[in-house]
């Protein structure tokens, strides 16, 4: 084993300036040969709209068409990870759930910046919001 990073503050805080580049969806987290999205190789991304759900867990995305992943498998069976639907009110049909197909590491990164409510250098002017 050895230390890729430091793990000093400056890492941290460097991260955080532009953390768009090194965002990839949670499924992905430990895969080390992860490489961003390309025009080759894209990957669709939906939020889910619920308060309850945890931020780590508010975003589902995959690396193949959810269109043809529905057409193949019955709504039912694809939740929370097929992108297709959306819970939706008592008595009303699901609606679809908007999903963003994202073939540059930057976009996605943005996406993924919102919905996982990443802190900017502006969020983090005090060394308690790390360190309690």
């Amino acid at each position: 084993m050895y230390a890729e990073n430091t793990l000093q503050m400056e890492w941290c805080l460097d991260c955080h300036r532009n953390p768009a580049k090194n965002l990839r969806p949670t499924g992905e987290i430990y895969n080390m040969a992860w490489e961003g999205p390309t025009e080759d190789r894209p990957v669709w991304c939906a939020a889910a709209d619920k308060s309850d759900v945890p931020t780590a867990e508010s975003v589902s995305c995959t690396t193949k068409d959810p269109k043809s992943v529905a057409a193949l498998t019955s709504p039912a069976l694809l939740e929370p990870a097929s992108l297709t639907t959306s819970p939706s009110p008592a008595g009303s049909s699901p609606a679809a759930s908007p999903v963003h197909k994202f073939t540059s590491q930057e976009d996605l990164g943005k996406f993924l910046e919102v919905h996982y409510k990443i802190r900017t250098p502006k969020d983090l002017t005090s060394c308690e919001v790390c360190h309690r």
